[in-house]
């Protein structure tokens, strides 16, 4: 009867491991001489930490340094560990737990960070990130245009986005529709900003504010929308075998220069000439073709007979 009934009692020790009560993580402040804090967010398996239960242990080894509960902010609508690490000595491994008391589970954080004294991280604007899985740090704008306006081009150039429309839309009234990095945030004067839902006035440059999954990225896009009169359209031939693709920019701007880019390098330039520009032999490979304001991205492929 006792063999038959061991087997069961190590399989439930071993899962018991897992699930445990709420642990009793101290620290005897009083025998260390230095600090570093965090403003930090918790988050388990892509789930923010939000329980009045749920906790953060910072250890050395598996001895506590420092334990914090989560405290609710309402200007944020959001929870933060107010964390204080105690150590004697500078650089010291610094390793995490979570405690997620819906689940009544710890769970070991991947990422650890060395002890630095009286440094301070996070804020409830970009707060630390105490997170298993670690979350993305990518703070990227992908795409943006309007809804409904179809863009005549878009020129990126680090943070700065020019969007070309037609005359025939107003600057005023446009609802921009938008892709961001893998869990990211945009915000618009503070305010968190969806994709297609709000209409905006482009009259002048408009910034975007675009935060990373785990808020250690934050960057600043300027939005800047230009109306084209008699707006240029592109055509383009591809390469069959031997033979060459083509490129035509079709304009009334009679006399405006064309300018052909490959690679970041100029390779050709033509003028409108009979309400065109015609680059005959072209290769194939990604061009950018550019008339004034406007660009577009053309692609030169090779097909088969």
């Amino acid at each position: 009867m006792y063999k038959k009934k061991l087997p069961f009692l190590i399989f439930f020790l071993s899962i018991n491991s897992l699930f445990v009560s709420s642990p009793d993580w101290v620290v005897n402040e009083n025998e260390f001489q230095h600090t570093m804090t965090l403003v930090a967010k918790l988050n388990l398996d892509g789930t923010q930490l939000i329980g009045p239960e749920d906790k953060v242990g910072a250890f050395v080894g598996e001895e506590c340094r420092g334990v914090s509960g989560l405290t609710y902010v309402q200007s944020k609508n959001s929870y933060y560990a107010y964390l204080t690490i105690f150590s004697n000595t500078q650089g010291e491994k610094i390793t995490f737990k979570l405690y997620d008391k819906a689940k009544n589970k710890i769970t070991v954080v991947s990422k650890s960070i060395p002890f630095t004294i009286n440094e301070h991280k996070g804020n409830l604007t970009q707060s630390y990130s105490i997170a298993e899985p670690a979350l993305s740090k990518v703070a990227e704008l992908v795409s943006f245009h309007f809804s409904q306006v179809p863009s005549i081009s878009t020129v990126t150039s680090g943070e700065k986005i020019q969007i070309a429309i037609s005359e025939n839309f107003t600057k005023s009234a446009l609802k921009p529709v938008f892709t961001l990095s893998k869990g990211a945030k945009i915000f618009e004067k503070g305010i968190e900003q969806k994709s297609g839902e709000m209409t905006k006035d482009f009259s002048t440059v408009v910034s975007y504010l675009v935060l990373s999954e785990d808020e250690s990225e934050m960057k600043n896009y300027q939005i800047q929308v230009n109306l084209i009169s008699n707006a240029a359209l592109f055509y383009k031939k591809d390469a069959v075998c031997s033979a060459p693709g083509a490129i035509k920019v079709v304009s009334k701007q009679e006399g405006m220069a064309v300018q052909l880019w490959e690679n970041g390098k100029e390779v050709s330039n033509k003028i409108v000439s009979n309400g065109m520009a015609l680059f005959p032999e072209v290769g194939v490979g990604t061009y950018i073709a550019s008339i004034g304001n406007e660009r577009k991205v053309i692609e030169i492929k090779l097909k088969e007979k």
